[in-house]
Formats: structure tokens, sequence, C-alpha cells
């Protein structure tokens, strides 16, 4: 293997497995007719930013294994022992559950459209979710099985039926079990001020997403102590930062984070005009 030449991981995103090795493009679309649409420009922006490559195996119908071992093969490159999780699709062949009939589908969207003009649904899908009430259902029709929406809508408490309708169609269903606390609510109470994610433009920003533990957080931090009191920092991240939260409450730090989708995060923070005591 070339110096400088890391493997490919199942975590990876399809968009950088294209960006550093853009000759593994034939050899995925080769892995199943789901990926064909790869070969548009715009669907490739869309589709490569939001899956990884454990949820395109899942997506094609191959075992994560294979796919990567055929991926890194392509780009000549040695094939790591790789970590799976487990698989989080609904399995169609499964009974249907008790809610499919007797729910009420209260928010529907297609989210094709917009996938077709090269944009990312994952902000409008999470936005309408937040509607959702529970024993409601959300209905999406998506132009292949969603599979990174199982595990993100999962955590805040929806169930899924998926079906697919035709070769580029499938209709999933997401019913809300139950409302969820976010995992990091309680790092984040009473730390978010006026941080409105519709208003606020960040002085500052700055990506981690290529540092390794504990760089980012070193990174952050500087970059806080660098900036002047009353100023935003933005924060691109590949992961919720949940030992930064802490520190940043501790400092009196607002902060606030969103989720953009897989391996996409973005921390909003305010450095307070004076110091907290």
């Amino acid at each position: 293997m070339a110096a400088g030449m890391e493997p490919i991981e199942v975590n990876w995103t399809i968009h950088r497995v294209l960006e550093r090795y853009p000759d593994v493009l034939e050899e995925l679309i080769a892995t199943s007719p789901a990926f064909g649409k790869l070969r548009n420009p715009l669907m490739r922006k869309v589709q490569s930013r939001l899956v990884t490559v454990e949820q395109a195996a899942r997506i094609g119908g191959v075992t994560p294994e294979a796919l990567l071992a055929r991926l890194n093969q392509e780009a000549g490159l040695e094939v790591p022992a790789p970590v799976v999780a487990p698989d989080p699709r609904p399995r169609i062949d499964a009974e249907p559950p008790d809610w499919l009939d007797s729910a009420e589908v209260t928010r529907m969207l297609d989210v094709r459209p917009i996938m077709e003009r090269g944009e990312e649904p994952y902000k409008v899908i999470m936005s309408i979710a937040r509607e959702v009430q529970p024993g409601e259902v959300l209905r999406l029709l998506v132009g292949f099985e969603p599979v990174p929406l199982y595990d993100t809508l999962g955590r805040k408490g929806f169930s899924a039926w998926a079906r697919p309708l035709a070769a580029d169609c499938w209709q999933v269903d997401f019913h809300r079990d139950r409302v969820l606390v976010d995992e990091d609510t309680t790092a984040e109470r009473g730390s978010t001020e006026d941080l409105d994610w519709e208003r606020v433009d960040a002085e500052v920003t700055i990506d981690v997403s290529e540092l390794v533990p504990p760089e980012p957080m070193v990174k952050i931090l500087e970059t806080l102590a660098a900036m002047p009191y009353g100023s935003t920092l933005l924060v691109h991240h590949v992961r919720r930062p949940i030992h930064l939260y802490a520190r940043l409450d501790e400092m009196g730090y607002p902060h606030r984070t969103q989720d953009l989708g897989p391996d996409r995060v973005e921390v909003l923070i305010r450095k307070p005009r004076a110091e907290a005591s």
C-alpha cells in the first residue's frame, strides 16, 4: 500500500470514499442497481454525503464486509477487519406492526424531487419528524431504502416499516412510539440561551472533522480562547462532542448541537460578553 493511503473503513461516508478514491465509483455501482444514480453528479452529491459504506451495503443488499473488501481491493488497498453494527433495517418479511393499519398518517413527504435537485432532504425530514406526535405516522417516499434514518429516528422514539413500491421508490412509515429526550439534553440544559439556528451568524467557523481525539476538543477550546467576548463559534464535527459539553457548561458558554446526517454534526457555541465567575 502506498504511503499516505489509508484503507477504507465501514464508517466512512461514500462521499469520503469517492473523494479519496474516485476510481472505485464503477465498482460501487456494479455492486447493486441501487447505486446506479451515483453516476449523476447531483444525485452523487446528495446520496454520498448521507450514507456510510456500511449503510450502502445494507441498501445494496450485500454484506458490509463484502462491499468493504471490494472497494479496498479496487483502490489497491489492504482490507481492514470491519467492525459492523447490527443491521438496523426492519425486516420486510416480518409480521407487520400493530400500528400499521390503525395509526394515522399525519405527515407525508416525497423526498425524491428534493434529491433530484441535488439537495439534502435530511433537515426537512427531521423538521417534519419533530411535528409528529406519539401514535402518529410520518410517511416518506424515497428513491432507495433510507437505512441511515432507521437509527437516527429510532433514537428519537420512532419505529419503522418499509416496503419497495418500485425499483426506484420505497415507502417508509415512521411511527412515533414515544417522545425521547436527546442523550445530551442534560449536558445542554440551561446552556442554550438564545442560540437560534435561524438567526445566529457565527463570526468564526472551524472544521475538526479530520482530527482525532482529543485534538477536536483542544482546537475548539483554543479557538474560543482567542475569540472576542460576545462572539459565536460554529464547529463542523463528525460526532456530538459529549466530553466538551461539560467543559462548556463549567465555563458558562451556551451551546447547541444540530445533527445534519451520518458523521455530520454542527455545534454552535457562544462566548459570553464576560467570563463566568
